[in-house]
C-alpha cells in the first residue's frame, strides 16, 4: 500500500525587487513539492497578505523600505509577535556579523546571502521541511570571525550535554534523541538548556553555528 503523497510546502515571498521575486520564484519552482501561494513587495502588503493566505514559510528580504516601516529588525520582530509559528528565512545583501546575531537572536530559522540564493534556498527550505536551523556559509563565516572570543569552551560541557548538542546538530529532534539515548525527553531538554547557558549561546541558530564551527557535528 502506498503512502500518501507528501502535501507541497506552502511558500510566500516578500521582497520589493520584482526581479528578485522572479529568481526567488525560479529557483523554488524547480521543486514540485513547494507551491508559491504569494508574493508581496512591502511590509504592508506581507502583513495584509498573511492575514487571508495560510502558508508553512515566509521567505522575506530583510530590508523593505517603506514608510513607516524601514527597520528590518522591527519587520522580523513584528512578523514574529504576530505569527509566533510560522518558519522564517531572511534573505539580505548585507554583511554586518552584529545584524546577523540580532537577526537569529530573533528565531528566524534561516538565514541566507543572496549572492549564493540558487545553491543554498533549496537547501534551506529542505532545513525547515525538517525543522532544522540553516545559516550561509558566508554569513557562518562572519559570525564565526567576530565574536566567538566571548563564547565559552565546550570543555565545560558534561559529556552527556555534549552529546544532546552533536545529534541536534545532525538535526535530530529533542523527541527522537531521547528515544536514541534512552533518556526523557525533559532529561534531553533540560541538557540541551543546561549546555547552551553553558555556552552563551541563546538560539538554535546560534547552536548550529557553533557545533559547525568548532567541529562537534
Amino acid at each position: 500500500m502506498r503512502s500518501a503523497p507528501e502535501k507541497p510546502l506552502r511558500i510566500i515571498l516578500a521582497d520589493d525587487h520584482p526581479i528578485f521575486l522572479i529568481g526567488l520564484r525560479a529557483v523554488l519552482e524547480r521543486d514540485e513539492q513547494l507551491e508559491i501561494v504569494g508574493e508581496a513587495n512591502s511590509p504592508q502588503s506581507l502583513a495584509q497578505l498573511l492575514q487571508h493566505c495560510a502558508c508553512d514559510l515566509l521567505i522575506t528580504d530583510f530590508m523593505m523600505p517603506a514608510e513607516p516601516q524601514a527597520d528590518g529588525l522591527r519587520l522580523i520582530e513584528q512578523l514574529r509577535r504576530h505569527h509566533p509559528t510560522l518558519p522564517i528565512v531572511v534573505v539580505t545583501m548585507l554583511n554586518n556579523a552584529g545584524l546577523f546575531h540580532a537577526i537569529l537572536e530573533l528565531g528566524v530559522m534561516g538565514l541566507l546571502s543572496k549572492a549564493s540564493l540558487a545553491n543554498e534556498l533549496p537547501e534551506a527550505v529542505r532545513g525547515v521541511r525538517q525543522q532544522q536551523c540553516y545559516v550561509a556559509h558566508t554569513i557562518r563565516q562572519s559570525l564565526s570571525a567576530v565574536g566567538t572570543d566571548r563564547l565559552q569552551s565546550h570543555e565545560q560541557l558534561s559529556p552527556r550535554e555534549l552529546e544532546v548538542i552533536r545529534l541536534l546538530a545532525r538535526g535530530l529532534t529533542v523527541g527522537e534523541i531521547a528515544a536514541q539515548l534512552h533518556r526523557s525527553k525533559q532529561t534531553v531538554s533540560a541538557q540541551k538548556v543546561s549546555a547552551m547557558r553553558k555556552l552563551g549561546l541563546s538560539t538554535d541558530a546560534s547552536l548550529f553555528i557553533y557545533v559547525q564551527e568548532h567541529g562537534l557535528a
